[in-house]
Parts: C-alpha cells; sequence; structure tokens
C-alpha cells in the first residue's frame, strides 16, 4: 500500500523530532537524566511527560477517527478516576508529575520508543479523509486529527529544547 504523501510527511516529522529528542538524551550520563534540582523535574521526568502526553493524546486522536463526537475529558476520566475537579492542563501536567516520577529510568526511555513506534505505525493506517477529522481536545479546543499530529511533533521540539538548554546550562557548570 502506497501511503499519501501528506501522511508519509507528518510521519517523517514525527520520527524525526522523536530522533533529535532521542539525541539529544544520549548527551547525559544516566545520574544528569534522574537529576532533579529542588524538587522540580528531572530530565528523564520530561521523558515520561512527553511520552504520557502522547499516549493520551494518541487515544484521543483514535476516538476522533473511530467515534462521530470523541468526548476526551471522558476518556481521561477513565484512565485517571482519582484526578479530581476540573480539567486544567498544568494542573493535570503535575498530577501525572506525581504519578509517573518514581519510574525507572530505562522504563522512561524505553516508553519514548515504543510509545512514538505505536504512534507511527497508526499514522500509516490513515486515509486523507481522516486527518480532516475534528474532535474537541481538553486544552487545544477544537482540532483536526492532523493538527493533533503536528501538535505532538510540536511538543517533541519544544521539550527537545527545553534538553537541550539544560545539556548547555550543565556544560557551563
Amino acid at each position: 500500500m502506497s501511503l499519501e504523501p501528506e501522511i508519509v510527511s507528518l510521519r517523517d516529522r514525527l520520527a524525526s523530532e522523536r530522533n533529535k529528542m532521542l539525541a539529544a538524551l544520549e548527551m547525559f550520563s544516566p545520574a544528569e537524566l534522574t537529576h532533579a534540582d529542588d524538587g522540580g523535574w528531572s530530565v528523564k521526568d520530561i521523558v515520561m511527560h512527553v511520552a504520557n502526553a502522547e499516549k493520551l493524546n494518541v487515544k484521543f486522536v483514535r476516538l476522533m477517527v473511530e467515534t462521530s463526537k470523541p468526548v476526551q475529558l471522558e476518556a481521561l476520566a477513565a484512565d485517571y478516576p482519582d484526578y479530581i475537579g476540573a480539567f486544567d492542563l498544568d494542573r493535570f501536567n503535575a498530577f501525572t508529575f506525581e504519578k509517573l516520577r518514581d519510574v525507572p529510568l530505562d522504563a522512561a526511555l524505553g516508553s519514548l520508543t515504543e510509545v512514538r513506534a505505536a504512534t507511527l505505525a497508526w499514522v500509516e493506517t490513515l486515509t486523507p479523509e481522516q486527518l480532516d477529522m475534528i474532535g474537541v481536545h481538553a486544552a487545544w479546543g477544537e482540532q483536526s486529527v492532523k493538527g493533533m499530529l503536528k501538535i505532538l511533533a510540536l511538543h517533541d521540539k519544544m521539550h527537545t529544547q527545553e534538553i537541550l538548554k539544560r545539556r548547555a546550562a550543565g556544560a557551563s557548570n
């Protein structure tokens, strides 16, 4: 089966951004990856955040393709029944940070790779018509499948830049 150019482009962008992140991570020792200043997020915590966010957002995107009116917050509530109150992205990220902070480094790195491999395999099953399907995301409002996939690549890029800034700051100390 030959993939449509737009799907190939999205797949390649997702793969490229993740590869940039993985290359940035290789610049750190295991101790540096797990070190957090003042109880903040370590690089490993960022990795878990990226993998978890992708897993949740791809679940939502799949609902956009599979159902006529995906309701992300209902799916989120089923996955996180102990998250109390109205959804707020910053509060939810802090909530998942607490849940995931004890994940071992190897598991975090493995999750980053496994989640993206699953995403890329799924992207290859999409049709151009499915890329235009719409859903309402809890944080980003009305989005197309294509838009959500672009957000995943942008999310990687943003956190890769954050990781590289930490590397530069560590090298100057």
